[in-house]
């Protein structure tokens, strides 16, 4: 492969998911994430020390791997781009360490990546069409919950965020809370029925308060507790499916006031986890604004998306 292709080896270890990509002429050409729910699910969640000990473990084979899938050779990779932030401390380390090590005996140039702005520009994986600013973005996933403005790469604004539990886990632990298999959002939105959404809870927040979806994990948890105390009947799918409800409305009403309060934007970008739920997708078509989603291979943690932020960064360095 012509080395003048801008090569970009991508590293993703924010969370319990080890992935690496590649990017070349703006295209992904190799993509991988090894996933280890099976060595987290028997405690009902992620293990942080557990999840770096994975990736300190299988990073450097599927370096290797992934290289020879496309036939290239370490001294053919231009830059390295890894997660920086936000993360599980000792994750990001991990992924860190390797990345720094490859630039290191590589001599080639290091690119810290935010990992939530890969998810808000994960839409444009692999679209060779030029970004049409300002957008707003709603970044849905097991750690964070955010809204962005952007007007440009560089130039953007939180507009909402999550104070304590993101929507992403919340959906996770009201699953744990219904003995559902790990992970639980998921798993909640496979057993969603619409016709069983007849549970009240909480009352939602103003449009403009802070994403806090702490209190519906609470008040599902108090729910259960109370049915079991006197012996009635728990209806999981009920349970399941009103609060996927509850934090798919919170995030949708928000997402529509703040489309209000900037009418002049071009497109809501929707990139996380939660952006693969089935509900959400649905409500995002009935916005009276364009919706760019990432593909559903792209919605979780991946390396594709640093790759492919990392390589915007570059192309922007030129124009």
């Amino acid at each position: 492969m012509d080395k003048k292709t801008n090569i970009i080896f991508a590293i993703e270890t924010s969370c319990d998911d080890t992935a690496l990509a590649i990017i070349a002429n703006h295209k992904i050409i190799a993509n991988e994430v090894l996933t280890f729910n099976d060595d987290h699910k028997k405690y009902g969640g992620i293990i942080p020390e557990l999840a770096a000990r994975n990736h300190a473990k299988h990073l450097n084979d599927l370096g290797k791997k992934i290289l020879n899938q496309v036939n290239l050779k370490w001294e053919d990779i231009d830059k390295i781009a890894y997660t920086a932030k936000p993360g599980l401390p000792g994750c990001l380390h991990t992924g860190k360490v390797y990345a720094k090590s490859l630039a290191f005996l590589l001599n080639k140039e290091l690119i810290p990546i935010d990992h939530m702005i890969g998810h808000a520009f994960s839409f444009s994986i692999d679209k060779q069409e030029e970004i049409d600013y300002p957008f707003i973005c709603l970044d849905a996933s097991g750690g964070h919950t955010i809204i962005y403005l952007f007007n440009s790469l560089t130039d953007y604004s939180i507009l909402n965020q999550s104070v304590d539990d993101a929507v992403g886990e919340c959906l996770d632990k009201i699953g744990r809370i219904l003995n559902l298999p790990y992970p639980g959002g998921i798993n909640i939105d496979k057993i969603y029925d619409e016709s069983k959404t007849n549970i009240k809870m909480i009352a939602h927040h103003q449009p403009s308060d802070n994403f806090s979806f702490s209190g519906l994990k609470t008040y599902v948890s108090n729910l259960v507790n109370s049915l079991k105390m006197k012996h009635q009947e728990i209806d999981i799918v009920s349970i399941a499916s009103s609060a996927q409800k509850w934090c798919i409305d919170d995030l949708i009403r928000k997402v529509k006031y703040y489309i209000s309060l900037n009418p002049n934007v071009k497109f809501l970008a929707v990139g996380g986890g939660v952006s693969a739920n089935s509900l959400l997708r649905k409500e995002l078509k009935l916005l009276p604004i364009k919706s760019l989603l990432s593909d559903k291979k792209y919605s979780g943690d991946n390396a594709a998306m640093i790759a492919n932020i990392a390589d915007i960064i570059v192309n922007s360095r030129n124009n």
